[in-house]
């Protein structure tokens, strides 16, 4: 091996100026604390899915607290036209009227109640009833950052508390129909509760779309970010980088060989 090769290998390495060496290792150093080299394709799409399955769960579980709020809203209607006409009832109390007329409205309403019941439905599925075969008693939406739960209920054993009320009821006597008409009240405090709960179920859903969202936008920045960086370039820099740190020590190691088989000859 030549000595005045790898010294003059040794000179032109101590001859790079100083500040190129500096760029290049610059260039060459990768900040591993940057989030989008955290973010692998398959990392990126499976957390992609798994936010998009959560915003599709809590959109269903919007529409379903926005139906049961409705179909609850018309149930309250259906019992204040029946207190309203029990009220009518007492205030023009006399033998001369006909109650069985007043019992006709109220049927109709108690049917329009219970009508309204097993309209409100989400694909399918009843939302204030519950069937006689029914296992499912509860709603409950279930993604992988939340779970929520709510008892579905079951209003037309309102209707029927209230008929039987007012069958067992004589309407000529002011203090029954006073007595009835505080079961009405009654049944739509139950009802407004029922509907307080569906939208307190819906509130906390809409929070946590609304979280999911936010997440989602991170993500696709998170994403944008990772695919403007050009890697050819990163890979480049960082290698040229390497072959002028390794060429200094391959040389250093090369004199260091010929210098013990120097001291070999002479002894």
């Amino acid at each position: 091996m030549d000595v005045n090769s790898i010294n003059n290998s040794i000179s032109t390495l101590n001859n790079i100026p100083q500040q190129q060496v500096d760029r290049s290792s610059a260039a060459g150093q990768i900040d591993n604390s940057d989030e989008f080299l955290k973010l692998s394709i398959n990392d990126y799409n499976k957390r992609r899915d798994e936010l998009s399955a959560s915003l599709q769960a809590f959109n269903q579980g919007i529409g379903i607290s926005k139906i049961a709020q409705d179909g609850l809203h018309n149930q309250k209607e259906n019992l204040q036209n029946i207190k309203k006409t029990l009220t009518e009832l007492v205030q023009n109390n006399s033998s001369e009227i006909d109650n069985n007329q007043y019992k006709n409205q109220i049927n109709q309403e108690l049917l329009k109640f219970k009508e309204e019941a097993f309209q409100s439905k989400y694909k399918n599925e009843n939302l204030i009833v519950i069937d006689d075969y029914e296992e499912n008693l509860s709603i409950n939406i279930s993604t992988k950052e939340a779970y929520f739960s709510i008892d579905k209920p079951n209003t037309p054993l309102i209707a029927t508390e209230i008929a039987q009320a007012i069958s067992s009821a004589d309407l000529n006597v002011t203090d029954a129909l006073e007595a009835t008409i505080n079961v009405v009240e009654n049944s739509i405090n139950q009802i407004q509760n029922l509907s307080d709960q569906f939208t307190d179920f819906g509130n906390k859903l809409e929070d946590s779309a609304k979280t999911s969202i936010k997440d989602q936008i991170e993500l696709s920045n998170e994403n944008r970010a990772n695919k403007e960086i050009n890697f050819g370039k990163e890979v480049n820099d960082f290698s040229k980088t390497n072959v002028n740190a390794n060429l200094g020590y391959l040389a250093a190691s090369q004199a260091n060989i010929v210098q013990a088989q120097s001291v070999r000859l002479l002894s």
